[in-house]
């Protein structure tokens, strides 16, 4: 009997385990059927991935790797390109490598386009050279990444993209 309810005991913690999702942001409604969330994950080299669901139905789109260390949601927010709703989030990792004179943040700004019930990346945006950077101090060189936050990066999108 014991062996039983021990059995018993590990398999409605497990489904419990399963069935709480760890959800670093979000869920953030893009219409009536679809949204997107950023949930931590267990593999260690890409610890956060982005999520779209619609209908039911969860997709992952991306996931965001370790670099220096793990990444970290900065901001995430809607914006028209090309007459399409993008979302986009700054994801930023920490840099300390004191023996390289390397003390800062790396950022990267992410798109994604949203059409036809679907969540896609931007490739424009992640191969924009000017939406990702350091801030802080790199190799004795005092270096500051413009677009830190959801207004400054709304603003460079609107001025570069239509």
């Amino acid at each position: 009997m014991r062996g039983f309810i021990f059995g018993l005991s590990l398999l409605i913690s497990s489904f419990y385990t399963l069935a709480k999702p760890d959800i670093v942001q979000g869920p953030f409604k893009l219409d009536a059927d679809g949204s997107v969330y950023i949930k931590k994950e267990d593999d260690v080299n890409y610890p956060l991935a982005l999520y779209f669901e619609t209908n039911g139905n969860g997709f992952k789109v991306e996931s965001y790797e370790v670099d220096g260390s793990e990444p970290h949601v900065e901001t995430v927010f809607f914006t028209k390109i090309n007459n399409k709703k993008n979302v986009i989030i700054l994801i930023s990792w920490e840099q300390r490598h004191p023996a390289e004179m390397i003390n800062g943040t790396a950022y990267q700004v992410y798109g994604y386009n949203y059409s036809l019930n679907s969540l896609s990346i931007n490739h424009s945006i992640k191969k924009d050279q000017n939406l990702n950077g350091l801030d802080g101090e790199f190799n004795g060189e005092e270096l500051h990444f413009k677009y830190k936050n959801a207004a400054k990066i709304k603003a460079y999108l609107q001025s570069h993209y239509k």
